[in-house]
């Protein structure tokens, strides 16, 4: 009679009911135990036992050397799951295991399996059915579930494509089909993302699997779990509870396993990369298990970097849906608080040593930090998937690790303290010319109160209390030791310093109320600034820095003649000024005629500029006063500072016939413009227009020197250089090719301009903007982050537009272009600006330079929201926001 499902599962509740009934004695379990140490031990067992040991699992030849360990039981777990299921696909290792399990016993061996076997007959033929009819009832009955799962899977879906965009492929066989979206996977078919494209695929389970560009992976399932076979590319795993099993996903060398969490793989020549996002990962890579929480990862191969898990899944179609939630609390800080106000006087500007060189002034901001971080904590506390995802970023970054602590103990801090701190430096005794050991002046409410909260803060850090000493008169302490700065408390004023000169000559200051360094020069700028408010303020007298630090006859020459001499003063401001961000930074000088202060240009035209296009991502541009004298002043620091490469400089032009002042400099007006205007793959498309008085000249010399080093190269086996050029439209253009490199340049001139380029298409397209009149000058981009002044021209101005490159690069590499940019200049363009599209610029004027950063939301700022470094937050932000840190 056919039992039906129901008392099948009967059948099998009351055995399972059983079997969890069952007392189990106790030496079964201390042999479960002795067993489960020497598989932990396994490893070092099968070195003794002579079995080689397996760094890497990369082909058949490397799961046939694990047999040996497989069949004497040393075998992890993890590499026994992959063995097994790797002999069920290839026949070559198969064969291998069996041959391994049967085909190498010796015929004593078999002698001895015979005569166990014939020692067994003596059993009764009832007792021999009665325990196969056990055993075969039993397997039958818990095999039951998981043979009917298995064979139903042979036929059901493995997988479906819940979204798909680009080229997304089903490959079986030698058979490659379009897929899209809804359409299913069968077990074993792999699916395979091109390039721009990606794909969401959703397993039986449940569990989401995103693809990202030239990604492909297949899915196979055993008992133990499904496994995501991993051939190439990376994927974000956001894994379905398990339920008893587990979900695997294997690489070339890597086992990755999980029971329900967030993860990406991303598998490429030199190994793989795993890492998480939420919840414990378990990595087993060249035979050793390690397992990973949130914000953890590992890698395979030394080789391969680590990244930030946020940058790692940047990609992600998720990973923007975060970052404006948090742009929306941004926005909700900065409209609910303000910055500390501007500070018109103070007392610690009086107080600084009289030979100060360096002084820093930061307002207070212990308050304003405190409360953005309640807003910010209240928000999150009304999201949680916001909430894990924002504690998932303080784990992995290293410098977001106790934020809230931090923030905690800068605001109790600040509770003590007056509206600012000032850090001062004065001149190094040995003339060095870099600033000496610092001093710290704050004001503080109620010293008494300060000194006791201060001491159990260092109370709190044990043995690092060593560092720090609370001395009662500078005037009567013991030498410091190593590392060891003091803390002076008096009155309603606190001062720290390593040094205990530095504190000795403020208590002589402070007791004569004296103030020397009140009647120099550089503390009437400083005093300027508080008069018209002070912010953040950065201050150096380049004067005494410099002159200290030109101790040798030849650098004072050289540094004289460049006119570095001529440096006066550098100050930084940071603050609000009539209602709106304000930031400065001014270099001030002597008046000169020659040296770097007077090569720059007043502010002027730039009709440079009119060459570039509106869509252009960085654009440098500049007036000179002359580019004859700039090229006079180094040549007259060369012949003072170095007269034997002044005379190798002068052999060189006449062996070469040719006049660097007079045949390249004379022949150039004073503008200059560099631009990246337009794709960056295959080439780069850069772009440069110089302002050109004499045309001929130019191109007479250019003609002149391309045919020195064609007979320089020939001389050396090489080809050199080909000239070629076109007329079109009235218009010459030259192609100047290299038959040795991959090398271009194409160039004309036009309206007064020498425009070069690596096409000539770029060259006319340059011409066309500036005939058109669309050009960068009518950007909304460029125009939105203009200052508000009165000037009416700038004499340098760097513009970038990153958004404009980065992303096309970004989609069409997979950020490898953007990785690959110098960590400073990727940190400096996303960082400074937000991601937004900005403006730097100088001023030049009689004896100064004045500059300042713009972004297309107008000048940078601080706002409290900076404060915590949060999406769309200036790198202004970042900056006091290590300060406070």
């Amino acid at each position: 009679m056919k039992m039906t499902d129901r008392e099948l599962n009967n059948i099998v509740d009351d055995v399972t009911a059983e079997i969890r009934g069952e007392k189990l004695d106790s030496a079964i379990v201390e042999g479960a135990a002795q067993r489960v140490w020497t598989r932990m031990t396994g490893e070092e067992a099968a070195v003794a036992a002579g079995v080689r040991p397996v760094e890497q699992i990369r082909n058949c030849d490397d799961f046939q050397a694990l047999i040996p360990a497989y069949l004497q039981g040393y075998l992890s777990s993890a590499r026994t799951m992959l063995l097994e299921d790797h002999t069920r696909e290839c026949v070559p290792c198969r064969k291998a295991l069996k041959q391994a399990r049967h085909g190498n016993q010796t015929a004593s061996r078999l002698q001895e399996q015979k005569a166990k076997a014939a020692a067994a007959n003596y059993r009764t033929n009832v007792m021999r059915w009665a325990v196969a009819a056990v055993v075969v009832a039993g397997l039958g009955l818990f095999a039951w579930p998981w043979i009917q799962r298995s064979i139903n899977s042979l036929y059901t879906l493995s997988a479906v494509v819940e979204a798909a965009q680009g080229g997304v492929y089903k490959v079986t066989g030698d058979k490659t089909q379009a897929v899209k979206a809804g359409e299913s996977l069968l077990r074993g078919e792999r699916i395979r993302t091109a390039k721009n494209s990606g794909a969401v695929v959703k397993l039986s389970d449940g569990t989401l699997v995103e693809m990202r560009e030239r990604s492909e992976f297949s899915v196979s399932d055993t008992t133990a779990g499904a496994t995501i076979n991993l051939e190439r590319g990376q994927v974000i795993v956001q894994a379905a509870k398990q339920r008893g099993r587990k979900l695997f996903v294997r690489t070339g060398d890597s086992l990755v396993s999980v029971t329900g969490t967030i993860f990406s793989v991303n598998s490429g020549a030199k190994g793989a990369r795993v890492s998480v996002v939420e919840g414990e990962v378990h990595v087993d890579s060249a035979g050793q298990a390690r397992v990973l929480h949130a914000g953890d990862q590992a890698t395979t191969h030394d080789s391969i970097e680590r990244v930030s898990v946020r940058d790692e899944i940047a990609w992600s179609r998720d990973a923007d849906r975060y970052i404006k939630m948090l742009d929306a609390i941004r926005n909700q800080i900065d409209q609910q608080l303000a910055m500390p106000g501007n500070r018109y006087s103070t007392r610690l500007l009086d107080l600084a040593p009289e030979n100060t060189v360096l002084y820093i002034a930061i307002p207070n901001l212990g308050e304003t930090l405190s409360r953005a971080n309640e807003i910010l904590q209240e928000n999150l506390q009304k999201n949680d998937e916001l909430r894990g995802w924002w504690e998932k970023e303080q784990k992995e970054s290293k410098k977001r690790q106790g934020m809230n602590q931090a923030i905690d103990l800068v605001r109790e801090f600040g509770s003590y303290l007056s509206d600012e701190i000032v850090i001062a430096a004065a001149a190094n005794p040995k003339g060095s010319g870099e600033p000496g050991e610092p001093v710290v002046l704050a004001e503080v409410k109620d010293g008494g109160a300060f000194r006791s909260f201060l001491e159990g803060q260092l109370e709190k850090l044990g043995s690092e209390r060593r560092h720090a000493r609370i001395i009662d008169d500078p005037m009567n302490i013991a030498s410091e030791g190593k590392d060891e700065f003091s803390i002076w408390i008096t009155g309603n004023l606190v001062a720290v310093s390593p040094r205990q000169e530095q504190l000795q000559s403020l208590a002589t200051r402070v007791r004569q109320n004296a103030k020397p360094f009140a009647s120099t020069p550089f503390y009437a700028q400083i005093a300027n600034l508080y008069r018209d408010g002070a912010g953040l303020v950065i201050a150096a007298d380049l004067d005494r820095i410099v002159m200290q630090s030109l101790r040798r006859e030849k650098d004072a020459v050289a540094a004289q003649q460049l006119g570095v001499t001529d440096l006066r003063y550098f100050i930084v401001e940071i603050k609000e000024k009539d209602g709106k961000p304000y930031n400065r930074a001014v270099v001030s000088f002597r008046e000169s005629q020659h040296g770097i202060t007077s090569w720059l240009a007043a502010p002027g035209p730039m009709g440079a500029l009119e060459f570039i296009s509106p869509e252009a991502s960085l654009v440098a541009a500049f007036v000179v006063k002359e580019p004859t004298a700039l090229v006079d002043d180094l040549f007259e620091t060369l012949k003072k500072a170095d007269p034997k490469a002044w005379e190798d400089l002068q052999k060189f032009q006449a062996e070469q016939g040719v006049d660097l002042r007079n045949d390249f400099a004379v022949p150039l007006g004073g503008e200059y413009a560099f631009a990246l205007d337009g794709p960056v793959l295959p080439v780069p498309s850069w772009k440069a227009v110089f302002q050109v008085d004499d045309q001929q000249h130019l191109q007479q010399t250019l003609e002149h020197t391309v045919g020195k080093i064609n007979a320089e190269m020939a001389e050396h086996g090489k080809k050199g250089f080909a000239w070629a050029q076109t007329e079109s439209g009235g218009r010459v253009f030259y192609t100047l090719k290299s038959l040795d490199y991959s090398l271009e340049v194409n160039y004309t001139y036009a309206y007064g301009y020498f425009i070069a380029a690596p096409s000539r298409a770029l060259v006319e397209n340059a011409i066309k903007y500036k005939e058109s009149g669309h050009t960068l000058l009518g950007s909304p981009k460029f125009k939105a982050s203009l200052p508000e002044d009165k000037q009416v021209s700038f004499s340098a101005v760097v513009y970038q537009n990153a958004g404009s490159i980065l992303a096309p690069m970004a989609k069409a590499v997979g950020g490898v272009a953007d990785a690959g940019a110098p960590k400073g200049v990727r940190n400096t363009i996303r960082g400074l600006l937000g991601g937004k599209a900005g403006l730097a610029y100088v001023y030049a004027l009689n004896d100064r330079m004045i500059m300042s950063v713009n972004s297309e939301d107008g000048p940078i700022g601080l706002s409290p929201s900076d404060l915590l470094g949060l999406p769309g937050a200036s790198g202004l932000g970042h900056i006091i926001g290590g300060m406070t840190h």
